[in-house]
């Protein structure tokens, strides 16, 4: 039972709320730190209009999203089985916060609200399948869960929300930010 402890973190999820809130307010931060010029291509007027119009090639953009998002999901597996889970727990929400917290500054100082909306259209609806997929591994962590078997059927349930997501990030996003984009842009 070697890192499946009962109760490891008597603070909940509350300790890890907590960072994820510190990540997104450094990655702001760290954005608000940097030249404006540093940024001004990731939401620019152009790049918008070329991705408005861009012709997707669904395998490639399938392969590439599998592969990003696979490998965060297998390292979020990887950690909750180790002792130091909460640790590494706390340091992936850290930076999934500081990602969160750069790309929504970065939206807002180029576009005002209009790079709040863009930021949320690129969220749906692949966040409805993500978030039980991860949440459901980070709460495991969190409660401190300790059988093993069904730490990995919860894995293998979640693999099966995290396909969707990917399925519907690859295939559905993309024509709802072309959506939003030709509205707002």
């Amino acid at each position: 039972m070697y890192g499946f402890e009962k109760n490891r973190h008597p603070a909940g999820g509350s300790i890890y709320l907590a960072v994820t809130g510190m990540g997104m307010l450094a990655g702001i931060g760290i954005i608000q730190l940097q030249s404006d010029s540093a940024f001004s291509g990731i939401f620019g007027e152009y790049f918008l209009n070329q991705y408005a119009s861009f012709r997707i090639d669904y395998v490639q953009m399938i392969r590439y999203i599998a592969g990003y998002r696979l490998g965060q999901y297998m390292l979020l597996m990887g950690a909750g089985i180790i002792p130091a889970a909460p640790i590494w727990m706390g340091f992936l929400l850290f930076l999934l916060g500081m990602i969160w917290g750069s790309v929504l500054s970065i939206s807002t100082l180029q576009l005002g609200f209009r790079g709040i909306v863009i930021c949320v259209a690129g969220l749906l609806p692949q966040v409805f399948f993500y978030l039980p997929a991860f949440g459901w591994m980070i709460l495991w962590v969190i409660c401190g869960g300790s059988n093993r078997k069904k730490y990995l059927m919860l894995g293998a349930v979640g693999g099966l929300f995290l396909l969707f997501g990917i399925l519907t990030e690859a295939c559905v996003n993309p024509a709802i930010l072309r959506q939003i984009l030709g509205k707002i842009v």
